[in-house]
């Protein structure tokens, strides 16, 4: 039985596909590739209202890759932005003479481990998308689903160093632009991907996709093959050792059988082949 839940374990780890977590380098939006890992930071935006006798600032903290890093343990755990937020949003209640006092704190964007964005534009023909969003649900808060809405503007002559601007947040939504050149599609020589180069590169993947998937079918259909072999040979026949093998016999004269093929295949091409009889 060991030796049956190994070959199943095998089997599932072959035929199963894992579920890749978000990439920033390699993020796809309608069919090209943009490299986001230059704004892979964590950001801080900004802003005060005054409110007599008191100011009001609103904070938020993002990043468009990944979770955010936890707060210190100097930082009240009441405090704290939520694990696994990718937009936290902060806001503090300033007073003279008082200390600082933290009024709300949520997570505007991701709340479980598995949350990631999507990435959204709208079709322009053959050519890359010069903006698209960077959209993710966040908490919710008195019954208003949080969430972040991040417009990317391709801008060459931005730099990425560039932090994007609040537009506004709206029942629950927070909407900020971001104009800088990691928003421009690339291509694989990190130069802007044209549709001739997107056509080019589906012409030379589609043989290696063909073998690609022809391989994967081939291992699965294997590991198929062998995990139902033995389990007919483990329960029904009561089989147990070498003998769990299925049709053992015939993988025991494959190797001959090769070898008889080979030499078949060497004798025709060689002109070795000979008609009639033999002398004997």
């Amino acid at each position: 039985m060991r030796v049956l839940s190994a070959l199943a374990v095998v089997a599932l780890a072959l035929s199963g596909r894992a579920l890749a977590a978000f990439d920033c380098k390699k993020a796809q939006v309608a069919g090209y590739t943009y490299d986001l890992s230059p704004l892979a930071n964590e950001i801080t935006l900004e802003s005060n209202v005054t409110t007599p006798p008191t100011i009001t600032g609103t904070k938020y903290r993002l990043n468009p890759c990944a979770p955010l890093v936890a707060d210190p343990d100097s930082v009240p755990a009441i405090d704290r932005c939520p694990a696994n937020s990718w937009v936290c949003r902060l806001v503090t209640n300033f007073k003279k003479d008082e200390k600082p006092r933290v009024t709300e704190v949520n997570a505007v964007a991701g709340v479980g481990t598995k949350d990631e964005p999507r990435l959204e534009a709208r079709a322009s023909g053959n050519e890359s998308p010069r903006e698209f969003h960077w959209k993710m649900s966040g908490a919710e808060v008195e019954k208003v689903g949080w969430s972040a809405d991040i417009k990317f503007i391709c801008d060459k002559g931005a730099k990425n160093e560039d932090q994007p601007k609040i537009v506004g947040f709206s029942e629950g939504v927070l909407s900020l632009e971001w104009a800088v050149p990691a928003a421009c599609a690339l291509g694989d020589d990190g130069k802007d991907k044209t549709p001739d180069d997107k056509n080019g590169d589906q012409d030379d993947n589609s043989g290696g996709g063909f073998f690609s998937t022809l391989f994967t079918l081939f291992i699965v259909g294997a590991s198929l093959y062998l995990v139902v072999g033995v389990m007919y040979k483990s329960l029904v026949v009561r089989a147990s050792g070498l003998d769990l093998i299925p049709n053992l016999a015939f993988w025991r004269e494959f190797p001959y059988l090769c070898a008889d093929f080979a030499q078949h295949i060497w004798d025709m091409a060689s002109g070795r082949r000979r008609d009639g009889y033999s002398v004997v």
